[in-house]
């Protein structure tokens, strides 16, 4: 009797599934068709990625499914018409959203992706420009066997060191959603060249590939439905105001000719809100430390003047920007993705209690934007190399 209950209690592992039963998806794509969903799915055939076995030139690294439904989780059900294996969705890097579903709205696609326990929440989501998420999941890589590792490690490295893209996570885009005065935002991606190569696998066969997948600005949406693109300095000037930017590099242009590289090593912005009758007044103070990396001027490099020049050319670089990326958000797009509204309810809550919509007033709301710039270092040149020889 006691062996009889343990055998009832001790069931085994019921759910579990055998490697060889299973199809890795490390990249999803999500777009309408119609009236009905597209989703392509990228999956890893393993043996064609050991390194132990080298790659085959018969089989692919990656296959991509795709199928319509008239919601995602049929569309995904019914590539088990095309796929032998079970879709395994626990090692999934990318999402990549259509633009023609990102224009209708994201919170149905939004709303399965959040419900599936078999998906963690480490995986990137971006959105594609001038090309189908099949098509973004259908090209080659050539510096990563699985194309889709190649996008999340490319928008990880872009994000820390260049400021012009976003890594944005399943949990950032639901608060973002979710929350009143902040509209979300997601990295766009699109296929640069000749797509028609990028597809066949002759795109790795050369040292400068025919066809790249490649980070380009930002989709901007106001709530669930995208309003238009940012290009790459907007797509800056967001992450300044967001106090997101890491590093970065600057250019300005040199009082004799020529052009100087500053090297934005750390940045850290506050947001203060102040009142002008019923409206609020945002000021934006942006705090930089920067290095010189590039000098082509004719300057003395020894004199504190000099580096003054640099220091004050620093600051209207980084307010002329954030300047246009704020007037683009309020004038065209109307949508606040700055998060200016949440700094409104957490400094001003009883200006906030009144104001029955934030996405109308925001478009008239002054911002004035501030820049503080600290020299850190000029590299291990004095002077410039041109000044050098001509000593």
């Amino acid at each position: 009797t006691a062996v009889s209950c343990l055998v009832l209690v001790l069931s085994g592992c019921w759910s579990r599934h055998e490697l060889n039963e299973l199809a890795i998806v490390v990249g999803i794509g999500i777009d309408k068709e119609g009236e009905d969903y597209k989703v392509s799915v990228q999956v890893v055939n393993p043996g064609q990625v050991s390194t132990r076995n080298g790659m085959s030139n018969i089989l692919k690294p990656v296959v991509t499914y795709a199928n319509t439904g008239q919601t995602v989780p049929e569309a995904i059900r019914k590539i088990s018409l095309l796929s032998s294996k079970r879709l395994y969705f626990a090692h999934l890097r990318m999402v990549v959203f259509g633009e023609t579903l990102a224009r209708q709205g994201i919170n149905k696609s939004i709303d399965y992706i959040s419900r599936n326990p078999e998906m963690r929440n480490d995986f990137f989501i971006v959105v594609a420009k001038d090309s189908k998420p099949e098509e973004i999941l259908s090209t080659f890589s050539s510096m990563d066997p699985i194309p889709a590792n190649n996008m999340y490690m490319k928008l990880s490295n872009s994000d820390n060191l260049w400021a012009a893209t976003g890594q944005l996570s399943l949990d950032r885009l639901l608060m973002d959603l979710m929350t009143t005065g902040k509209n979300p935002t997601m990295t766009a991606i699109q296929i640069a060249g000749d797509k028609e190569v990028g597809f066949r696998q002759m795109n790795n066969n050369s040292i400068k590939p025919s066809a790249v997948l490649e980070y380009e600005g930002m989709a901007a949406f106001k709530g669930e439905r995208m309003v238009g693109w940012l290009d790459e300095d907007q797509t800056k000037a967001l992450n300044y105001l967001q106090d997101s930017v890491r590093q970065t590099l600057g250019v300005v242009q040199c009082p004799d000719g020529g052009y100087a590289s500053l090297d934005i090593t750390h940045s850290k912005t506050t947001i203060k809100v102040g009142r002008e009758g019923q409206l609020p007044v945002i000021d934006a103070t942006v705090r930089l430390q920067q290095d010189i990396s590039d000098v082509e001027c004719q300057l003395d490099m020894n004199k504190v003047e000099t580096i003054d020049i640099f220091r004050k050319a620093g600051e209207r670089k980084v307010i002329e920007l954030l300047e246009k990326g704020v007037e683009h958000a309020q004038k065209k797009l109307r949508s606040d993705i700055f998060g200016f509204g949440q700094e409104v309810h957490r400094q001003q809550p009883a200006m906030w209690h009144r104001i029955k919509d934030w996405n109308t007033v925001f478009p008239d709301v002054k911002v004035h934007i501030h820049s503080i710039v600290d020299m850190k270092k000029i590299g291990s040149t004095a002077q410039p190399v041109q000044e050098e020889k001509r000593k």
